[in-house]
């Protein structure tokens, strides 16, 4: 797969889209880590897949005692996001998904995180997700999160073309369209053997159906600046129409601030057997 395949989420604002994305996500999520993590025992390793900035590291960090010192690793295949100067205990690396890990990393994290990235695999999301779980120590977590394809009826017209269009990307990039739903069948026979397998669909509230301004600005931003991304890679020729695709990109914005709109999310998570 091209490198311009696996990696098209690139923008001026992409860091502040993925900000106020985490923001949103985390409110409807009600937690950072919903896998039942006991962060007073370690210390402990934790890593986040796809980390850019390490937003969701540092706030996880923020968020626990200082005491015991766990260890935060993030990596990413575009380190031009990296903090200059890391935070305290927190480590970042050049990783790609869909190549090996460092062997010296098998079986060594407490917990494995990642959220928005699996499509990055195409047509190998099933290898690249049991290739990551062999980085969770036995008795450690894996957390995914990824976007389904759900169409809800109450959306606005703009709105119920984004899951369409996010079909249409996963198909370019060779990838599942149901693999949101298919993560936890992944989980299932990965090796290793992984157990308490939960998954969970979150109803993410965008714009107008927020009940909070704040949230609800963040949301309407996030989601049509990642929408406008998409569309510009989209262009190469998909299942929707150049009028859609503009029609989608010009809108969405107005529409969520003035209707709102719901998107899901599935997370799931699983322990590794001892």
């Amino acid at each position: 797969m091209s490198e311009t395949n696996t990696y098209f989420m690139t923008s001026d604002d992409e860091l502040s889209r993925l900000a106020n994305q985490h923001d949103v996500f985390k409110d409807e999520m009600g937690s950072l880590v919903l896998a039942p993590v006991d962060f007073s025992a370690g210390p402990l390793r934790i890593l986040d897949s796809a980390t850019a900035d390490g937003t969701w590291l540092r706030d996880l960090q923020s968020s626990l005692p200082a005491t015991p010192a766990h260890t935060f690793v993030g990596i990413d295949k575009d380190p031009t996001k990296f903090p200059a100067v890391p935070p305290k205990n927190t480590e970042f690396h050049v990783q790609d998904i869909n190549l090996p890990w460092p062997a010296d990393w098998h079986n060594s994290y407490d917990l494995v995180h990642q959220r928005l990235a699996l499509a990055g695999a195409g047509p190998h999301g099933r290898a690249t997700l049991h290739s990551m779980t062999e980085l969770v120590k036995p008795g450690g977590w894996i957390q995914l999160v990824e976007a389904t394809t759900a169409d809800f009826e109450s959306n606005g017209p703009a709105a119920r073309l984004f899951p369409r269009l996010i079909r249409d990307v996963f198909a370019l990039l060779g990838g599942s369209v149901n693999m949101a739903q298919q993560m936890s069948d992944w989980l299932g026979d990965a090796p290793g053997g992984f157990v308490d397998i939960q998954d969970r669909l979150v109803d993410v509230k965008l714009g107008a159906v927020n009940p909070d301004p704040k949230l609800a600005k963040q949301g309407a931003y996030s989601t049509s600046v990642g929408a406008r991304q998409l569309v510009a890679f989209a262009k190469r020729g998909l299942s929707m129409t150049t009028e859609e695709l503009d029609a989608m990109d010009k809108g969405l914005l107005d529409e969520l601030m003035e209707k709102g709109a719901v998107f899901q999310l599935r997370v799931v998570w699983a322990r590794k057997a001892v």
